[in-house]
């Protein structure tokens, strides 16, 4: 949908509170020569966005807090106990038996940031800039399938021995939520977590070009899942 330069834009970084290597100012920038159908796609969906990087930003923070916590006290509060446990339930992390160090270098390479371009242009392509029957009737915005009856609605085109449905939601806070879970969670794209982890101990931005090539999968592969 967007041409490379789009992807490549400057000044799409990231400020983090995080050590040794924090990301500078996150800016997402519309292109000049877009349409206005798409700007207020655009609009609408970005500040979703924006508030969910946040989160993960600040789930991060405390993930790093309370590994410094560990590192000096050798124990964690049943605050923080909870809290890790919630996190690896979310994430698909071990939780059972585990080094609680251990578990937190998992969960930080899972929580991270998704560039604002990415997710704004999966979204575009997924729901025709927010003009798809899922998208307005389901605020299904990123194609996810599912295979529940009780949380997918039956695409119109789904070929006859096909059983998979499009995963359905309240809100579109939702939506991305569940797009960010997916992305960061299902095993199919351990390499775009691979990438972005390798990126973030190397460099203070992202490469979003390269992150891109990793996320082949979510137009090749629907089956993921919830």
């Amino acid at each position: 949908i967007f041409s490379q330069d789009f992807f490549n834009k400057p000044n799409e970084i990231i400020k983090v509170k995080i050590k040794p290597k924090p990301l500078r100012n996150f800016i997402f920038t519309i292109p000049e020569d877009i349409g206005e159908k798409k700007i207020h796609f655009i609009k609408t969906v970005l500040p979703k966005v924006l508030d969910y990087n946040k989160q993960i930003l600040a789930q991060r923070q405390r993930l790093n807090e309370i590994n410094n916590n560990l590192i000096s006290n050798r124990t964690l509060s049943k605050n923080d106990q909870k809290y890790l446990k919630s996190l690896a339930k979310k994430y698909n992390v071990e939780f059972k038996n585990k080094h609680k160090i251990d578990i937190i270098n998992k969960l930080l390479f899972k929580i991270d940031i998704i560039p604002n371009s990415i997710v704004i242009a999966q979204a575009a392509n997924e729901s025709g800039w927010g003009t798809s029957r899922f998208a307005q009737d389901y605020n299904a915005y990123f194609g996810e399938y599912t295979y529940d009856s009780e949380t997918g609605v039956v695409p119109l085109k789904r070929g006859s021995n096909e059983k998979h449905l499009v995963k359905l939601f309240s809100s579109l806070d939702k939506s991305v939520e569940s797009y960010f879970n997916n992305i960061n969670s299902h095993y199919a794209y351990e390499g775009f977590r691979k990438e972005r982890y390798k990126q973030r101990q190397n460099s203070i931005r992202f490469d979003v070009k390269l992150l891109i090539n990793q996320l082949y999968n979510y137009a090749e592969d629907k089956n993921y899942y919830s």
